[in-house]
């Protein structure tokens, strides 16, 4: 990122969002959209956005799902693939095309996708979820070319093994999260704040499809990695949203690639799960694509990864990472 490009975001950014130089890696791993829940067992579970061996990045193709667990958010230990495309898949196994059809190999097409992304695991009851992304034909204008699914732990544990709950996909686009109210009520939220309720034996939806009802921006950006907190009795609906600079200027605008600032995390509120929301506000600047959780002692803490597109505004890229957060005035903020 350039200096100037540097100053107008730091013009643009608030003060109180800015990610402490004290925070840093939690280990040494290529991860995306990291992910951490407190089991009732009392170990922290991580997952995320994983990379094949040799690869880049994991956009084309990855393995599957990896899971570490820590007592202390310090000592991690790295659980292996808990769900892997080679061992656990079935419908998912194909491989998807530019052309929008299917190969059962990626032999003889080079271009062609199979990418497992953003997943999330919850414990439910005695259950381990695991919500994720893949790549998924695309029907519709602005649709990601994608779908979301759902996976339960065939014998209760967290590593697995994980079955399909649902027999194939739940929903098109991406990012999808579970969220579990106060009174044990399921929710499942995907790309930019689209909910239905989940049935009691989680293997559908008890209620058709919505949008939550948000104050959108205008234009509206594009908005993804919806996920949700409750706190002092408000929902806190999380979204990851790139902070643009549009001719010099710096906000969130839709915008290309070349345009992208900061990978922000984005929060509004509400007393009703499916809104109306408050004004968004900027939770964590290059914090984005990230979810909430407390740990053992109460203290509120958020995920993050760092973006590297554009030399994105954070202070590392593509490793997992957790940020003490402290609520004020109505606001979640990094702790300082």
């Amino acid at each position: 990122m350039t200096e100037e490009r540097r100053r107008m975001l730091m013009d643009f950014a608030d003060p109180a969002s800015l990610i402490p130089e004290s925070v840093t890696p939690l280990f040494d791993y290529w991860i995306r959209d990291t992910h951490i829940a407190l089991g009732q067992d009392g170990f922290y579970y991580l997952t995320g956005t994983t990379r094949s061996e040799g690869e880049e990045a994991a956009f084309r193709f990855n393995d599957g799902i990896r899971l570490w667990r820590s007592p202390d958010l310090k000592k991690w230990e790295d659980l292996g693939l808990v769900w892997s495309f080679e061992r656990d898949a079935t419908w998912q196994k194909v491989w998807y095309t530019e052309m929008g059809g299917w190969k059962e190999s990626c032999a003889d097409d080079p271009k062609a996708h199979r990418a497992l992304y953003a997943p999330e695991i919850q414990q439910i009851g005695g259950d381990y979820y695991i919500t994720a992304s893949i790549n998924w034909p695309k029907q519709e204008v602005g649709d990601e070319g994608s779908c979301t699914f759902l996976l339960k732990s065939a014998s209760g544990r967290p590593e697995g093994p994980y079955v399909d709950a649902h027999g194939g996909p739940l929903t098109r686009r991406i990012d999808s999260s579970l969220f579990i109210d106060d009174d044990g009520t399921v929710y499942y939220l995907w790309q930019d704040g689209r909910i239905a309720r989940m049935r009691r034996d989680m293997k559908g939806f008890a209620e058709d499809p919505r949008w939550i009802v948000q104050q959108h921006y205008n234009p509206e950006p594009y908005c993804e990695g919806v996920s949700m907190f409750k706190h002092d009795g408000l929902y806190h609906l999380i979204l990851a949203i790139w902070t643009m600079d549009e001719g010099g200027r710096a906000g969130y605008f839709p915008g290309s690639r070349e345009q992208k600032l900061s990978y922000d995390c984005v929060i509004a509120t509400s007393r009703n799960i499916y809104g109306p929301y408050s004004e968004r506000y900027t939770a964590i600047t290059g914090g984005g694509h990230n979810t909430i959780f407390r740990d053992k002692e109460g203290r509120i803490l958020a995920t993050m990864f760092g973006n590297p597109v554009n030399d994105s505004f954070a202070p590392f890229y593509a490793r997992p990472a957790a940020i003490e957060m402290e609520y004020r005035d109505g606001r979640l903020h990094p702790k300082r």
